[in-house]
């Protein structure tokens, strides 16, 4: 399973949950990589564009995890979520305000539901 975090995450998140959940959650038959969106694209990239990059057809599950709710309504996100069979995990917008540590304990938290 592939799971990336957008770019309003910052990278040092997705980093410390990589070194952390990779070696946890993997196993000899699926391996798990987790990746923050500026890992994939450059920034700025269009949401769909993010999106198609993390499902590339190579890994049978993937999410992208956001604090864009506008993408549940967006049609051409929908739609590249739909296409690519990418999975999207939308945190409350109040999630950007938390401190880096909060977020950091809640991501490790939620981590195991998010496979």
């Amino acid at each position: 399973m592939r799971i990336v975090f957008d770019e309003n995450t910052p990278k040092s998140i997705a980093h410390a949950i990589k070194l952390l959940a990779e070696p946890e959650f993997s196993s000899p038959s699926e391996t798990l990589q987790i990746l923050h969106a500026l890992d994939l694209i450059a920034p700025g990239t269009a949401d769909t564009t993010l999106i198609q990059s993390i499902a590339d057809g190579t890994h049978a599950k993937s999410a992208l995890i956001t604090t864009d709710k506008s993408m549940r309504t967006r049609r051409h996100e929908r739609a590249a979520f739909h296409q690519s069979g990418c999975i999207g995990i939308i945190l409350r917008q109040n999630w950007n305000h938390a401190s880096l540590w909060h977020r950091a304990h809640h991501t490790i938290l939620w981590c195991p539901m998010w496979q």
